[in-house]
């Protein structure tokens, strides 16, 4: 009986551990992306007009807006995103479109690095929490 006991706590332990470690990486990965008061945090989305609507009333007070666009005006969706801080080794990606919104928990310099059907654009933007700016991306298609 002792032996099991044993066995069980140590099962236990295991588990806590295994869940700790789990939760721990998996809560680093989400926060990158899409968390309240990650350092960076990217909401991406803007399609249908309801949803358009609400994500460019709401661009005025986050740090940026970013509209993924043909050189035509076309929406684009699927665009590879990163805002990143690499002198903190801060980050957040998704695959947006038609709209990003971004935001930052300090004011700084940022990158913004995008990519579709293989062409990558930067862009280093001073972005600061709630401070409404905007870019427009654009790629040919």
């Amino acid at each position: 009986m002792q032996d099991r006991i044993h066995g069980m706590r140590r099962v236990a332990r295991l588990l806590a551990v295994a869940g700790v470690a789990f939760g721990t990486l998996h809560g680093q990965a989400f926060a990158r992306e899409n968390v309240a008061g990650a350092p960076i945090a990217i909401e991406c989305g803007g399609i249908g007009e309801d949803e358009a609507a609400r994500m460019r009333a709401e661009g005025a007070s986050r740090a940026l807006m970013i509209q993924f666009l043909t050189i035509d005006g076309g929406f684009l969706a699927d665009v590879h995103t990163r805002v990143d801080d690499p002198l903190r080794d801060l980050r957040a990606e998704a695959d947006c479109g038609p709209i990003g919104l971004v935001d930052v928990a300090s004011a700084g310099r940022y990158r913004v690095t995008a990519s579709y059907d293989g062409r990558v654009q930067e862009h280093w933007v001073n972005l600061k929490p709630g401070g409404g700016a905007r870019m427009v991306l654009r790629w040919l298609e």
